[in-house]
């Protein structure tokens, strides 16, 4: 699991490169990521699109994306564009953790 801590304002200019360094970390094996906006002060619809874009890739790969998103207003904001029904968006990063946890697999053979 990689822990990416962003800040300030995620806009047109930033969402570019983040898309890249997200990308990056994909095309480097990682498939489980955890976005941190904690300090994140202003996000645009560029910047949740590159979040739609990222979880869509970890997806194919059996991957997956967790965002903390403690500020009440950026929270209602993937809400109504209904990114929190693709992919959790926590106000912590415990509870954001609890989505990325390894499934685990059952040893031995059932019982019929």
């Amino acid at each position: 699991m990689t822990h990416v801590c962003l800040s300030g304002e995620i806009d047109l200019g930033v969402a570019v490169v983040l898309r890249q360094s997200l990308d990056d970390l994909i095309h480097d094996g990682q498939t489980r990521l955890l976005i941190d906006l904690t300090d994140v002060s202003f996000l645009d619809s560029t910047a949740l699109g590159v979040l739609l874009h990222t979880a869509k890739k970890l997806r194919r790969r059996r991957g997956g994306i967790a965002v903390v998103c403690p500020d009440p207003r950026m929270h209602q904001l993937f809400e109504l564009v209904g990114h929190t029904l693709l992919f959790p968006v926590d106000e912590s990063v415990d509870q954001a953790l609890s989505h990325l946890q390894p499934e685990r697999r059952r040893l031995g053979r059932s019982r019929t």
